[in-house]
């Protein structure tokens, strides 16, 4: 098997395991959600499919697709945001992350995108491959943008 079918093999598994993670979530809750924060959900993400939660101690997790884009949002017990990761591929990212993408690592190709928002934050790791390497780059909501992972391809 070729590395970059090692990667995407990889990668397949664990879009898998992240698809198969979400469905260990009670479909129907058995623990009480306030009324306010699913309808704030609803109201937010309308075409929210395959809508899985999970309750912990302190807060709140809920599991969805939306289109392709597979979300991961964790909500206080009071309903407040606290986090959210998304995972997607490069057309999902800004029009100014991709500009500076495509600008700064056009010879690369963006294997996929993870998104990670908090009330104070929005930053992206890209994943990127050329035909020697695997990159991660970092990129915050101004599209400042720092390369955090390389690997070297096996021979």
């Amino acid at each position: 098997m070729t590395p970059i079918n090692s990667i995407r093999k990889n990668l397949l598994i664990t879009c898998f395991m992240f698809v198969l993670s979400a469905g260990a979530f009670a479909a129907t809750p058995n623990f009480s959600i306030s009324d306010k924060l699913l309808q704030a959900f609803k109201q937010t993400f309308p075409d929210a499919q395959q809508v899985k939660w999970a309750e912990q101690e302190d807060k709140y997790m809920v599991n969805f697709k939306q289109g392709e884009i597979l979300t991961k949002i964790e909500y206080d017990k009071e309903g407040n945001f606290l986090s959210s990761l998304r995972y997607y591929t490069e057309k999902n990212l800004p029009v100014s992350i991709l500009c500076r993408l495509q600008k700064k690592y056009g010879d690369k190709k963006v294997f996929g995108v993870t998104e990670m928002t908090t009330d104070a934050s929005v930053e992206y790791y890209i994943k990127l491959e050329d035909e020697n390497n695997f990159i991660t780059v970092r990129s915050n909501a101004d599209g400042n943008m720092q390369v955090v992972e390389k690997y070297k391809k096996a021979s």
